[in-house]
């Protein structure tokens, strides 16, 4: 099995050899590296460049700053392996990740594969998890719920390379990629795996886009928009994109309540709980975050706030 690992790369050279290394170091070897430099301004792309003269299995491509999907996306274009990785370019990866994921698609035939993440702290000498394996639809509900064991992240997965040759790929421009796309690639394999394994290290950076307010989150508002009409037709999965949708508004009511208090914007997140928390509080598969948020707004957006500043 040979794994194309795709790493986008934009101005990283500060954590970029650290993250080559533990590709490189990884116990299962048929794999290329397809380092994507994405127009950087810094060092990256000659660091890449280094480590392409070096070792044969590392490529460069040098692009023009397109963002982070067009850059994944250029990545699956040019991938031969039977198998693509996404790994972001300031993270880590386990020794073991790759043999552990490939192992777990060939024992089980799962044309997605994922393990568990750390945001802190050291990986394990020998990392043990469990193993559990879903049909696409039970998985799309994982991740839509937000069970803990699973991630709406592209990395920390390996994916069948065949998925992609229906055209799918990340749409460039808006943040919450991962989400738009993964859910589709879940939908359309017979198979997911995943063991709770952390294998996946993913560094946390204050000053990363998610870390930080800007207009561009509310792109999880049409995101999410999207997902629920996706399903609008599959009673089972729709419920679950509801509660992912009211669950966003949530997240962006409460960060315009510490960033602003845009009215417009708060009457827009209010007006999407309120249709769709009454049938999350009665979803025995909703997480009790969700419930309480649901509570705390039959009491008003003055209990909701105060929960934004806990």
């Amino acid at each position: 099995m040979k794994v194309s690992v795709i790493v986008p790369v934009y101005n990283g050279e500060a954590y970029l050899a650290e993250c080559l290394e533990s590709i490189l170091a990884q116990t299962h070897s048929d794999m290329e590296i397809v380092v994507v430099d994405d127009g950087s301004t810094d060092g990256s792309g000659s660091m890449a460049d280094n480590y392409a003269e070096t070792d044969s299995r590392v490529r460069v491509l040098h692009c023009t700053n397109g963002g982070l999907s067009i850059a994944r996306n250029r990545g699956i274009d040019v991938a031969t392996g039977d198998y693509v990785c996404f790994v972001d370019a300031d993270d880590v990866l386990h020794p073991s990740m790759l043999s552990t994921l490939c192992s777990m698609a060939l024992e089980t035939g799962a044309e997605v594969c994922s393990c568990g993440f750390l945001r802190s702290g050291c990986f394990k000498r020998n990392p043990e998890g469990e193993l559990a394996v879903f049909d696409g639809v039970k998985a799309v509900e994982k991740i839509l719920y937000q069970d803990d064991d699973v991630t709406m992240a592209a990395w920390a997965h390996l994916f069948d390379r065949r998925l992609f040759d229906s055209g799918l790929r990340f749409r460039k421009g808006i943040l919450y990629e991962d989400l738009e796309l993964l859910h589709q690639l879940y939908f359309m394999a017979d198979k997911v795996a995943h063991t709770s394994a952390r294998l996946y290290y993913y560094r946390d950076t204050p000053g990363s886009i998610i870390n930080t307010w800007s207009k561009r989150r509310l792109d999880v508002l049409d995101v999410t928009e999207g997902i629920e009409q996706a399903y609008k037709e599959m009673p089972r999965l729709l419920a679950a994109a509801r509660d992912r949708r009211m669950s966003a508004a949530f997240n962006i009511l409460l960060l315009n309540a510490r960033h602003g208090h845009d009215r417009d914007l708060e009457r827009r997140c209010m007006a999407i709980i309120r249709e769709r928390r009454l049938s999350s509080l009665l979803n025995r598969r909703v997480r009790p975050k969700n419930k309480l948020g649901i509570l705390l707004s039959y009491i008003g957006k003055r209990a909701l706030y105060i929960m934004a500043r806990v």
